[in-house]
This record gives structure tokens, C-alpha cells and sequence, in this order.
């Protein structure tokens, strides 16, 4: 999902550089944790690795919350009229979160799932990945935005949301769902099963990012001045990171510290504000064509994210690449294959821009060819 500017067809960049830089690490987080070795997870430069690629979802978060509180600036009175764009969205929203179900089916064809799916699997199915969390998310900040009728007093209630968020992620992961709710709604309240980002803690990563963008709109994108402002709200976050720790320890219950702890959520979206503070700094230094292909990443950040997995983990009739490496590789054969499938990916990705950029027709044909094929995979397909 990508974000534009208040200024007619035009992007911020490093909102996009920001994703494709997530992006590019993304790949090599999921190759890594589905071929390296079992024995190398113990050492620490696999500590070190694991936490800079702890940082890919939360910079992905980050940067959807910028991309909507960009692109929302222009079309207020749209969406609080009920205009057209409004229902656009909701579609896109939707789209985005039915995508990250079905890259979970765990039965084909699919109606084979009402008499033979497993508890487990049902479980599996409904867990929740970044897209449910990014495209929920982002559905919840809609909704807030319907009820507040204003820019200022979302973005208020959004702070107010977050925090809550961070604090109440402790006790909320204190208590099993699965046993309470319905599983479709179970998976976005923890981990304590199957879901990978639950919105405790992971809808206020995005949420901080839409603070941010209102911040870049206030600022009438003196980038610049709102670099400055970025890197110095990141580093006190850091800094709060230590204080909280320790205040964490005596106020909140038991948690663990890498999961729900408020201190944690603090230290990485410190570090993802200076991270963004560099690539605005960076936006503004020229058209350096070593950005080119990150900012292509960013901006066909979804075909790449589908299309990476269905290589890693899709099962191609009795091929499946994650079990026929999975646990074998060393640091060099990881880095081979990680390199290997950036490289490929971004050919896909130049591909598709290009398709959509110069034939909206072919574009149409594509996109209708590939629900047909999903289609009927979903409802004649073996597996």
C-alpha cells in the first residue's frame, strides 16, 4: 500500500524508501528463518541478526501509518462525505486482509475445510500475519476517523489508542481468547497461539507511524525541519525505552520483555523513527540511483511480500523449498539464496510497475488472470 503526497501525483520518497528497506530485509529474515541451521541459532551474531530483522515489521507498520496519514490529508471531505474514495478503501483494506487468510488455507480444495480441518488448522487460518494487522489497522483508523469528524481529534484519539495499546499488551496476552471469542477475532488480540502480530501490540507501531505523517502534513513537508523533529523524537523514545524498563518491572504484571513490554515497543520505535529521520534526510539529497530499486520495493511492497512467501512456503505439487532446506543452510548459503531471491523479486516487481504504469489494459488482464487462477485453486485445487 503506498502513500502520496498532498502535491498531485507525486510521492514522498522515503515512505517509500522506509518500506523498501523493510522489504529488502524482510526476504532475507524469511530465508534465514527457513533454511539456517538449528545449531548457529545459539550463537550471538545470530542474537544480533535476529533483532535487526525484529525491526522489519515494525518499520512496515511505521510506514503504512505515514503512507494513510499522508494520503487521508487529501481526501478528508471524501471520506467524511461518503464519497466513492471512502468505499475504495474499505475494498482496498478488505482485499489486503482476505490475501494474508488465504495465504493460510490449509486444506484444498477449500470446502474441504467444513468437515476435515483440524482445530489446529481452523487455528492456523485465522492467525494473524502483517497484512491482517497493517489492513485492520488501517480499517480502525477509518472507522475513528468517521466518529471524530476531524484530522486533529483522530489523530488525538489515536495517541490515546496507542498508548493504551502498549500498556494493556501485557495483561492482554495474560488471558487465552481462543477459549472466549470466536477464533476470527481471538487472533488479533495475541500470540499466545498462532498469531504472529496481533493489534496488541502491533496496531500502535502503525498507529505512531499516522502520528508521524500528521506531523509531515502539519509541517507543510519542510523535510528537513521534519527530519530534525523525527530523529529527536526517536532518540527520547530510546532513551524512555530505559525508563520504562525499569518502571515496567514494578507496575505491570509478569511479560515477557521481547513480546508485549512497553519498554521494548519504545526501543524499536525509536530506532525506526531515526531510521526514517536518515531516509528523509536522504530524499533530500539528490536522485541517487541507488535508491531506485528500494523505492521500487516500497511501492509494489505487496506483490513482493505474496510472491516471496508462495516461493519460500508454497507447495508446488510435491516440491516445497522450506523442507527441502529447511535447517541445512550456513550464513553463505543463506546469503546466496536471500540474494538470489531479492534479485528475483525485484525483477517481478519492475515487471509489474511497469504493466501498470504503460498498460492499464494488460494490467486488468493480469489481475483478472491471477483471481481466476486463485480461484480455481481455492476450489479445485489438491493439497
Amino acid at each position: 500500500m503506498s502513500a502520496q503526497s498532498s502535491r498531485p501525483s507525486s510521492r514522498i520518497d522515503f515512505i517509500d524508501l522506509l518500506r523498501g528497506w523493510a522489504v529488502i530485509v524482510m526476504i532475507e529474515t524469511h530465508v534465514v528463518n527457513a533454511s539456517l541451521s538449528p545449531a548457529l541459532s545459539s550463537e550471538t551474531f545470530f542474537q544480533y541478526l535476529k533483532f535487526v530483522n525484529g525491526l522489519v515489521a515494525p518499520s512496515f507498520l511505521f510506514a503504512s501509518g505515514l503512507s494513510y496519514a499522508v494520503a487521508t490529508h487529501r481526501k478528508i471531505p471524501d471520506y467524511l462525505s461518503f464519497s466513492s474514495p471512502l468505499f475504495q478503501q474499505m475494498r482496498r483494506l478488505l482485499t489486503v486482509a482476505i490475501i494474508g487468510y488465504l495465504l493460510h488455507v490449509p486444506l484444498l480444495p477449500v470446502w474441504r475445510m467444513a468437515t476435515e480441518a483440524t482445530p489446529e488448522q481452523w487455528q492456523s487460518f485465522f492467525q494473524v500475519d502483517i497484512l491482517q494487522c497493517i489492513a485492520v489497522s488501517l480499517l480502525i483508523l477509518q472507522i475513528l476517523l468517521l466518529i471524530t469528524r476531524s484530522e486533529s481529534r483522530l489523530y488525538k484519539t489515536a495517541f490515546g489508542v496507542a498508548a493504551a495499546v502498549v500498556v494493556l499488551s501485557p495483561y492482554v496476552w495474560q488471558i487465552d481468547y481462543w477459549e472466549q471469542l470466536p477464533w476470527i477475532a481471538a487472533g488479533y488480540m495475541n500470540g499466545i497461539r498462532f498469531s504472529l502480530f496481533p493489534l496488541f501490540p502491533w496496531l500502535s507501531f502503525l498507529f505512531a507511524g499516522a502520528l508521524a505523517g500528521y506531523m509531515l502534513v502539519r509541517t507543510t513537508q519542510d523535510l528537513p525541519r521534519y527530519s530534525s523533529t523525527l530523529a529527536w523524537a526517536g532518540g527520547s523514545m530510546i532513551l524512555l525505552s530505559y525508563l520504562a524498563d525499569s518502571a515496567g518491572a514494578q507496575l505491570l504484571p509478569p511479560h515477557n520483555y521481547w513480546q508485549t513490554s512497553p519498554a521494548f515497543f519504545l526501543l524499536r520505535l525509536g530506532i525506526v523513527m531515526l531510521l526514517g529521520s536518515l531516509l528523509v534526510w536522504s530524499s533530500t539529497a539528490g536522485s541517487g540511483k541507488f535508491r531506485a530499486p528500494v523505492l521500487l520495493f516500497g511501492q509494489e511492497s505487496l506483490l513482493v511480500y505474496v510472491a516471496h512467501l508462495l516461493i519460500l512456503y508454497g507447495d508446488f505439487g510435491e516440491f516445497n523449498l522450506q523442507k527441502s532446506i529447511g535447517g541445512t543452510f550456513g550464513y553463505v548459503q543463506a546469503g546466496l539464496l536471500s540474494s538470489a531471491l531479492i534479485a528475483l523479486m525485484w525483477l517481478a516487481a519492475v515487471r509489474w510497475h511497469r504493466i501498470k504504469r504503460e498498460s492499464p489494459r494488460l494490467k486488468r488482464f493480469v489481475t483478472t488472470a491471477a483471481i481466476v487462477t486463485v480461484a480455481g485453486l481455492l476450489l479445485f485445487g489438491e493439497g
